[in-house]
């Protein structure tokens, strides 16, 4: 018996190495073929997996971080595999949480950030509640998806509320649900939840694209502020500001204004439009 329980253990191993291979294989040509990246479907893997389903979901989950940090490096505006690859992970393993919350952000991002395909993302976590339909935090990331993505805000209500029925969720998903349905979009719910999202997330793609997300909405409080100011003085002299250097040298401030990742504001005097320098860092749509 421990003779067989011995061979089956290396068949096992070979089998996955042989799998781990032909992904290798396959990645490798990503560039020329990537339509050979990924399996047929995550049925026929788990047939072959011998049983290490929730290993070869791990493997395929790393080859769709791989890829999707491959075409973040190429500047890529297209993520043909990214979603197939995320689907046949979680196939495998259906429990695979990570894959369904990070995943839905990579799919939903604007190009060039992401897929910029949000009615994928909602696809993958709404398969994501029906396997853990417990776990709230997929409600609140449906619910994100439609509310920032896909301005849907009804919607997004609906989820935010489905999930504030699990007596471990977030105690402010209802609040905010009802704040929703009353205001719509606003740059304070916006503000709000954002941040929300950022306390109750671990290190991570989640809570470093909620920072982004609340520096670019501090950018904008900025901006319309600068505005305002850029508006009274030239009501008061009578004439336009020619340049962000005359607000510093008339003592309004007392370097030029920057903004949260410590790049100074674009200013153009003929318009009078402020906003992001073309080499600022700050997430943008």
């Amino acid at each position: 018996m421990k003779l067989i329980a011995l061979l089956l253990l290396i068949v096992a191993c070979l089998g996955i190495y042989w799998l781990q291979s032909a992904i290798d294989r396959q990645t490798g040509s990503i560039h020329h073929n990537e339509e050979a990246l990924y399996w047929p479907s995550g049925k026929v893997l788990k047939a072959l997996s011998l049983g290490h389903y929730g290993l070869i979901a791990d493997i395929y989950w790393m080859r769709a971080v791989q890829y999707y940090g491959g075409k973040r490096l190429q500047d890529a505006k297209e993520f043909k595999l990214l979603e197939p690859l995320i689907d046949i992970a979680t196939t495998l393993d259906p429990q695979l949480l990570h894959a369904y919350r990070f995943g839905s952000i990579f799919l939903s991002e604007k190009s060039p950030i992401g897929a910029q395909q949000p009615a994928k993302a909602i696809t993958l976590l709404e398969k994501g509640i029906r396997y853990n339909p417990d776990e709230w935090q997929l409600y609140r990331d449906l619910g994100f998806v439609y509310y920032w993505y896909l301005e849907d805000y009804k919607k997004a209500a609906e989820w935010f509320l489905e999930g504030s029925k699990n007596p471990k969720s977030a105690r402010w998903m209802k609040t905010f649900a009802a704040e929703l349905l009353a205001k719509g979009n606003s740059r304070e719910t916006a503000k709000f939840l954002w941040q929300e999202v950022y306390d109750t997330s671990d290190s991570g793609p989640l809570k470093n694209n909620a920072k982004e997300n609340l520096l670019r909405l501090q950018a904008l409080d900025e901006i319309d502020i600068l505005k305002s100011v850029v508006s009274k003085v030239e009501e008061k002299t009578g004439r336009k500001v020619l340049s962000m250097q005359e607000l510093v040298q008339l003592g309004l401030f007392k370097q030029l204004p920057l903004d949260p990742k410590g790049f100074p504001y674009a200013f153009n005097p003929e318009t009078g439009e402020i906003g992001l320098s073309s080499e600022s860092t700050m997430k943008r749509y």
